[in-house]
């Protein structure tokens, strides 16, 4: 049945948002892609099945509500975590074989396929963009996962039972593979695949792979002294503005065939109201942290009622150690890690806004959503912009010594991640409520201020990783591996009940630990190779 679905979903994506002109073979009497003859493959449907599956895997997983970014954001206060970091309604391993299987079954397996039809066929662009998406998939399953399997890694029957390898050596074989697929795409006159990332672009393609091998490095600056790596790579051009952003485009068409809507806007902009909490320490960020409201603020988060939570609608009200129980000003969220029962006020909570899901611009209506409401649900979901870009050279020069001013490049985040906001579908925005330059101004002024008041250097890369946080609404991976090697930001709110460890790394899917005989399960506490921060992060 999982295999139906995915299948429905796929399609039903390539045919809302290509527009490739080839033909679409019939797909119904195979199980997936990965199943055909090669002679009957055709490549660009292959790889639009690599990405589609990437996105899912490491995005929001249909068949189960899941995907990397989704705990991830749990962990870090992006979206509400409901009881424990390794509980029933959060990290199991049970709940993560579809993000396993998604990533190398169909992912990893299918690039393999298309790599050497690639060769045959001599499209050298192919095989450049499916080596930096195998690339970047290698990275966050290091990343999410530790030590996972490569070097033995979709051998089939040749070795059903792979062991797993260290990530420091996975990242060293990915900056090779990285640099065959910038080659590749170098070839004179390669042919380069209708994507649905750049569309083909070969020169935005080759500026997210040296800023992939860029944010490697950065990942790296505890282990080892990487910056005369990053500064070659940031003066041979890596992601600068928002014309290069890394991100995949959803639409606004859901039929029975596919849903092609942001997932989050799916989820939560229904008949029945919103389905997620949002996180109090987080909205607080931007509603009341500095004093004064983020100019963000109407962008990210919606307000559906004009009316304060009492009773039932607010359990949480005189236990002790809620630190975010009830903002004010009718925003509706839940405290990191609070289980109590969960009332029918999804018509009722606070949600997410217009940036990056496509929801609606927050305009004092208080209305509840409905599926027609703001964009649609033609979000995105930013794998990597400029603004993080620019946060990442602002931590590099301060602690690594790399190229740049990092009190100039944490400015030019924060510009640029209001910039990409603020103009996302402006046309949507009542101008009454919109953020102005002005306001930019102020929000820019008092952050360098706070800067150049800081004592140190940790006070100040505390400053950028803050700030980087707030910008990398809807990216709840990198806002975790920015945590796990900086501990930062340092004020993240406590778990309000018994948390148990803070994950650095997912558990091993149940399937994997029950069917491969030299894969054994590990502690969530296990660290990946470049996280050296204490024990106690929180």
């Amino acid at each position: 049945m999982k295999t139906i679905k995915n299948k429905i979903i796929v399609l039903g994506l390539m045919l809302l948002v290509l527009n490739t002109g080839c033909e679409i073979m019939d797909l119904n009497q195979q199980d997936s892609p990965s199943q055909l003859t090669p002679a009957s493959v055709d490549p660009e449907l292959l790889l639009n099945n690599v990405q589609l599956q990437f996105v899912s895997a490491i995005a929001y997983n249909e068949d189960n509500e899941d995907g990397i970014n989704v705990r991830a954001s749990e962990f870090i206060r992006m979206q509400h975590l409901f009881g424990a970091y390794a509980g029933p309604f959060s990290l199991t391993a049970g709940s993560i074989d579809d993000i396993w299987t998604g990533l190398y079954r169909e992912c990893l397996q299918d690039i393999n396929i298309l790599l050497p039809l690639a060769a045959e066929r001599e499209l050298a662009g192919y095989t450049g963009v499916a080596k930096i998406l195998q690339a970047y998939i290698y990275v966050t399953l290091v990343d999410t996962f530790g030590k996972v399997p490569y070097s033995e890694a979709l051998l089939g029957n040749e070795n059903p039972n792979p062991s797993v390898d260290d990530g420091a050596d996975i990242y060293n074989a990915m900056f090779t593979i990285i640099d065959e697929g910038i080659a590749a795409i170098n070839t004179p006159n390669a042919v380069m695949p209708n994507d649905l990332f750049y569309g083909g672009n070969k020169s935005q393609w080759l500026k997210m792979a040296r800023t992939l091998k860029f944010k490697m490095y950065a990942q790296m600056r505890l282990v080892g002294d990487y910056s005369s790596q990053i500064n070659s790579l940031i003066s041979s051009g890596i992601i600068e503005n928002s014309t290069d952003d890394f991100q995949f485009q959803y639409s606004t068409v859901a039929s029975t065939t596919g849903d092609s809507r942001h997932p989050y806007f799916a989820l939560n902009y229904d008949p029945d109201g919103a389905d997620d909490y949002l996180t109090g320490y987080y909205v607080n960020l931007l509603l009341a942290d500095k004093g004064f409201e983020d100019p963000r603020l109407r962008y990210y988060f919606y307000r559906q009622i004009e009316e304060a939570p009492t009773g039932d609608d607010l359990p949480c009200e005189g236990e002790p150690g809620y630190n975010f129980c009830y903002l004010g000003d009718y925003y509706w969220t839940r405290d990191h890690g609070d289980d109590d029962g969960v009332p029918p006020d999804g018509p009722k909570r606070t949600t997410y806004g217009l940036y990056p899901i496509g929801g609606k611009f927050d305009a004092d209506d208080f209305t509840s959503v409905t599926a027609n409401s703001g964009a649609q649900g033609a979000g995105i979901f930013p794998f990597m912009l400029s603004s993080f870009v620019k946060f990442l050279k602002s931590e590099s020069a301060l602690m690594a010594g790399t190229t740049g001013n990092p009190r100039t490049l944490l400015e030019e985040g924060i510009r640029a991640s209001m910039d990409k906001v603020i103009n996302f579908y402006p046309g949507l925005v009542d101008a009454t409520f919109a953020a102005t330059q002005a306001d930019v101004d102020a929000y820019v002024t008092y952050v360098l201020g706070q800067y150049d008041a800081a004592a140190n250097d940790e006070e100040r890369l505390d400053i950028i990783m803050k700030e980087y946080y707030i910008a990398l609404w809807g990216n709840g991976i990198e806002a975790w591996n920015n945590y796990r090697r900086t501990s930062m930001p340092s004020d993240l709110t406590p778990h309000v009940k018994t948390p148990g460890a803070f994950p650095r790394t997912f558990l091993y899917p149940a399937t994997v630990v029950n069917t491969n005989s030299n894969i054994e399960q590990k502690p969530i506490t296990e660290k990946v190779f470049w996280d050296t921060n204490p024990d106690d992060l929180k």
